[in-house]
This record gives structure tokens, sequence and C-alpha cells, in this order.
């Protein structure tokens, strides 16, 4: 195995094989994450089937600035879990405001509203959750977002020490909203994955069905077991280490 497909990110299974055969095969695709969570594979029985990740992208992101530090680009972990907790603010407003009776249709012409403006993303956040919650939700200190913006907007190289302290602030910030979201609006979260998948799972003119898949993200709406949602980041950097140790390590995985 490559030293290239150590740095790859997902296993991704043939559902077509797991159909005819009634089981999972031991031969996996080996794959970078996509923005629009499809994944075409062509295993060796040539099956060809398209999977569609059922994580959010804030779930998605969060690991991916997660395996930047694990190979050594901080910066580039600062971007992208503040990309995660801001796609975190997205996924809050839109679950609550489907609890609101607000259709999916408006929510998306309201959203390009300020798609491109993230002080006007966090305001719709801040005050949906006050709302629901009769609470502010803590957000980033005034010395983390000095941290972040000096990264992002005035190209500060961040150590990986900082990069490290800035993710677990930013698990802190999410992990306790999310069970608190689950709390009161479980019914609406499975609604908006269930949109998430739909949307994702539109065929194109002969293209082949697939199925769906969950992952172990970090950061994880799924996820239930205590042990899990409390490691810091620097546990779970070690488990993905393992993960990509048993990658390179196991005959019985193979790159599609």
């Amino acid at each position: 195995m490559s030293d290239e497909a150590e740095k790859m990110n997902l296993l991704m299974p043939c559902m077509e094989c797991f159909r005819e055969l009634g089981y999972p095969t031991s031969e996996f695709a080996l794959l970078e994450f996509r923005d629009d969570g499809r994944y075409e594979i062509c295993c060796s029985r040539g099956h060809r089937s398209v999977t569609v990740l059922q994580q959010q992208k804030f779930e998605i992101l969060f690991d991916i600035g997660a395996n930047a530090i694990l190979d050594g680009y901080y910066r580039e972990a600062v971007s992208s879990f503040t990309s995660s907790l801001e796609r975190f603010y997205e996924f809050c407003i839109k679950v609550l405001c489907r609890k609101r009776g607000i259709k999916s249709d408006v929510f998306s012409m309201a959203w390009k509203k300020v798609s491109n403006q993230s002080e006007r993303q966090l305001g719709a956040f801040l005050f949906l959750w006050a709302s629901e919650f009769g609470e502010v939700p803590d957000l980033l200190s005034s010395k983390n977002a000095g941290f972040r913006n000096n990264v992002i907007h005035k190209g500060k190289i961040p150590t990986k020490e900082e990069s490290l302290e800035y993710g677990n602030t930013v698990l802190a910030i999410i992990r306790p909203k999310i069970s608190q979201l689950k709390s009161v609006c479980d019914d609406q979260i499975r609604e908006v994955t269930f949109e998430h998948i739909r949307d994702c799972s539109s065929h194109g003119e002969g293209e082949v069905p697939g199925g769906t898949m969950c992952a172990n993200t970090i950061v994880s709406l799924t996820t239930a077991e205590e042990r899990h949602n409390s490691q810091t980041l620097e546990e779970a950097l070690a488990r993905l280490l393992e993960r990509r140790d048993i990658v390179t390590s196991t005959e019985s995985i193979t790159k599609v």
C-alpha cells in the first residue's frame, strides 16, 4: 500500500457485492471525501455502485481537519475545524426551522440570502437557539475568534499545539449542542438527514443505483456511545492513526 493510500480517509465496500452475496466482502475502496457525498466504485467483480454517505458536512469537515493535523497541515486543520463549526450552525438552523414548520423550499430561498454571509448565519443561529432553548449558546471566545481570523485571513501559520487547542474548543462547542438538539428535535434531525440522503441520491441518466453508508466520525449525530462522544481530539487522533495502520497492514483490504 502506498503512502498516498495511507492518507485516504474513507473505506467504502461494494454494495452490489453485498446484495448479490448476502454478506459483505473483504474488498474495500480507499477514497477521499467528496463535497457531494456520493462515492462511485467498481470492484474486482465488475460491479459499479454509488454509495451515499449519511454524515452531514460538519461531521466530515471535522474529520478532514483531524486528518490534516496527522499529515502536518495545521493551518488547513484550523480552516476545516472552522468550516465544521459554521456548517454545524447551518445544520442547527435547518433543524430548528423544520421544527417550526418551515418547508424546505422556503428555507432554501431564505438561505440563499445569507449563504455568503457568515455573520448573518451566526445571527440566525443565535436567535433560533435562544428561542428554542431559552438561553444564549456558547460560541467561540474573542480570543479563539481572533486566532481563527489570524489564521484564515491574515496568513498566520499555527503550531500543532495551537491547532489541537482550537480543535478541542470546537469539539466543546459542537458536542453538547448535538445532545441538546437531539433531546428536542430528534424527528427533525432524521427528516433533515433523509432529505440530505435523498438529494445526494438523485441519479443521472444511465447511472447505477446504490445504497447508503454511515461512517464513524469524531463529531457524530449517530454515535450514542459516551466514550466516543467524550474523547479529546488527541484521543481521536490516536484512533485515526490506528485505523490508518490497519488499512496499510491488512492484506484483505484491497485498494480498488
